[in-house]
């Protein structure tokens, strides 16, 4: 079988993360391919129970407290040599490895026991019948090895406080997912799929406190994102997220000051819930907060996402309507909400120069666009048909392509507004090759 390439098992045993685990599963695997069944069973096994205890030792070393009890009680058996307890320690491995290291998912610990029965029925034929001497077949062999490369040896431990840690380097990183899609697969992939309930409690209840905590500092910026990380575990993990995170902010939100209580307001963006679960109290704290911070607080701590709350919204739309042209364009460009189309739009209508326009459509229009409904679009195009600093300005047909290309989830609705908009300008100059009849909409519109 030398000759058939990289097979799905060759990549799997490529990706177990310890040298010593990769070596015993590989010779699981050449037992396999020479038809030698059930040493290939025992070499699974084998290599399975290794890389349960390498991973035991590796929580150990990261201060996780049940690891290092199990280590501890493992390493006395070695050191006296005590043999019937090293026998016992094996037999409960599975039970070990699932209820005090957390590292198996119930199926994976079913699929585990069925390889430790199948071992004994391989390493004892002499307390078996003759006639019912046990004959793996390769399906159940290759079974065994998938279980134990897929569930076990290319993994990471994950387990209390290291998972906690390890996700926090990965939010503080430049690599960690920004779009929901994207965080949702990665944390599935990376912490949710295999979890222990305990871990998926641990992680909630350190997105919850990592932005008002001891090292709230090392955070800071990072609040949207731990609440879109929020959001993706409630998907994933709906019946432990509900069951958790009504008495936990409920609890937590009370003792915050005023210096962070504006930071809940990206939680209250990805759950509106949250609103409901913490107390009247709470909530007027919160308002008052709105109707008095300036507007470096309210961008700092993330508040515009409160605009998921109706009584909220309202006072900050409020407070918006106070500031200055400036400060609402600098707002809509870093918080691009469709709340803020028709006050973008308005903005946009007034520019009053070529340049003006320009920076108007990169700082409004093209964030705003993929969250344009088609009346939104037909508003923007008579702006634009209508303003001639907007028409006129050299780069309006490539802030018109990009919202184009942005806002093509609502072209079938919005395409006769677009058709209408190139018309009106190819009548205007006579030509519909015209700069100014933007002949690249017109293309995309055929296209």
């Amino acid at each position: 079988m030398a000759g058939q390439g990289l097979t799905d098992i060759d990549s799997l045993c490529l990706a177990v993360r310890d040298g010593e685990s990769r070596r015993l599963i590989s010779e699981a695997v050449t037992a396999y391919r020479g038809g030698a069944f059930r040493a290939a069973i025992l070499s699974t096994w084998i290599a399975v129970a290794y890389d349960i205890i390498a991973k035991a030792r590796e929580l150990a070393a990261q201060g996780e407290a049940a690891p290092q009890a199990f280590i501890t009680e493992l390493d006395a058996a070695i050191a006296s040599n005590d043999i019937p307890k090293r026998q016992n320690l094996e037999r409960q491995l599975l039970d070990t490895a699932n209820a005090k290291l957390q590292l198996l998912a119930p199926h994976e610990y079913d699929a585990f026991k069925r390889l430790f029965e199948d071992r004994h029925l391989c390493a004892h034929p002499a307390f078996i019948a003759d006639d019912e001497l046990f004959q793996p077949t390769p399906e159940l062999v290759r079974t065994h090895l998938v279980h134990a490369l897929h569930y076990l040896l290319i993994h990471a431990p994950l387990q209390g406080k290291s998972a906690v840690a390890r996700f926090e380097v990965d939010l503080l990183s430049a690599s960690y997912p920004a779009s929901g899609p994207a965080m949702g697969q990665y944390l599935r992939a990376r912490y949710l799929d295999r979890a222990k309930d305990a871990l998926v409690v641990n992680l909630i209840k350190g997105i919850l406190t990592a932005p008002f905590g001891a090292e709230q500092a090392k955070f800071s910026g990072k609040e949207r994102q731990l609440a879109m990380s929020l959001r993706e575990i409630a998907v994933a993990k709906t019946a432990i997220y509900d069951q958790t995170v009504p008495p936990f902010v409920a609890s937590r939100f009370e003792t915050l000051e005023d210096g962070v209580l504006l930071k809940v307001c990206p939680f209250l963006g990805s759950d509106t819930r949250i609103w409901d679960w913490v107390s009247e109290p709470f909530r007027i704290r919160v308002k008052n907060l709105l109707k008095t911070a300036t507007l470096d607080e309210i961008k700092a701590t993330g508040a515009f996402d409160a605009f998921s709350i109706q009584e909220l919204a309202d006072i900050i739309l409020a407070r918006f309507d106070a500031f200055d042209d400036a400060a609402k364009i600098n707002v809509i460009s870093e918080n691009p909400r469709r709340e803020f189309i028709p006050l973008a739009i308005e903005i946009y209508r007034q520019a009053h120069g070529w340049r003006h326009a320009e920076e108007l459509g990169r700082a409004l229009m093209i964030p705003l666009a993929n969250q344009f409904a088609p009346e939104h679009i037909k508003t923007m195009l008579d702006t634009v048909s209508e303003n001639g600093q907007i028409k006129t300005a050299s780069g309006t047909s490539t802030i018109l392509e990009a919202v184009f290309d942005l806002s093509r989830a609502v072209l079938g609705d919005a395409r006769p507004h677009w058709q209408a908009f190139v018309d009106r300008l190819t009548h205007e100059y006579g030509n519909p090759d015209h700069c100014y009849a933007y002949p690249a909409i017109r293309a995309k519109l055929a296209s």
